[in-house]
């Protein structure tokens, strides 16, 4: 979701979203004033209103055409996310979110933000650890777990300050129920008429109302209990350059 959740009904459907959201504005509320930050995968510019204290920069690749990504303000730096036309030690913090699993080369972003961060500058880092697939052709990874982070952090020069799991089970199985339903229902449209309406009345009378709004209600509720060890939606990552070079 390229925009910020603000209103109760998108925290309903987007509630991931909205975690992340303020996990980024709670982030960058500890930046000092001033401090040159760097949006990288920008998309939308959507977290600008959060670091209006700093000198916020985006950069994004500007390839992507579909209905995910609205490039809705001018991009500072069209560039591979691998190599940002910035000088050494440059910046103060990065953000990355929901951008690693689309580039092809992810260990060599990690490197290309140690190089343009100053040493005890921030890398604020989120991906997916399960999704569908979306921005096609731009998704090269089903998602990153807390091991990839723990690994390849500190080989690329970063201590990390704290890994946040978001959502566990409960929301995870929401989240992909939603997307049978939403698969289904595109599936729907190229069948005979006829049929297309009885499986309709069928699908929809039983299972749209349980998988859109008793789901989303019930299911996560067990995540506390259950734990998010072994699934959760994804993973908020803070992270600190440190003098290493990789």
């Amino acid at each position: 979701m390229d925009k910020l959740v603000v209103t109760s009904q998108e925290r309903f459907w987007h509630p991931d979203v909205f975690i992340r959201d303020q996990w980024v504005k709670s982030e960058a509320e500890k930046l000092p004033s001033g401090s040159k930050v760097l949006d990288a995968g920008a998309g939308g510019s959507k977290y600008r209103p959060f670091f209006s204290h700093c000198d916020y920069k985006t950069q994004d690749f500007c390839l992507y055409q579909g209905p995910l990504v609205k490039y809705l303000q001018p991009i500072d730096y069209i560039s591979d996310i691998a190599a940002v036309p910035l000088p050494d030690n440059s910046l103060d913090a990065i953000l990355c979110t929901e951008v690693i699993e689309h580039v092809v080369d992810p260990m060599a972003v990690l490197a290309e933000f140690h190089r343009l961060l100053k040493p005890g500058g921030k890398l604020l880092l989120t991906s997916p650890l399960l999704s569908h697939l979306h921005m096609e052709p731009y998704h090269y990874y089903g998602g990153f777990t807390h091991y990839w982070y723990e690994f390849w952090l500190p080989k690329k020069g970063f201590k990390i300050d704290s890994i946040t799991p978001v959502g566990g089970p409960g929301r995870t199985a929401v989240i992909f129920l939603q997307a049978f339903y939403s698969i289904w229902s595109a599936a729907e449209k190229e069948l005979k008429p006829g049929l297309r309406r009885f499986l309709s009345r069928i699908f929809r009378a039983a299972i749209k109302l349980n998988i859109h709004y008793i789901a989303p209600r019930i299911l996560p509720r067990f995540d506390p209990w259950l734990g998010n060890q072994l699934v959760c939606s994804s993973y908020l990552v803070a992270a600190t350059r440190i003098e290493k070079t990789p």
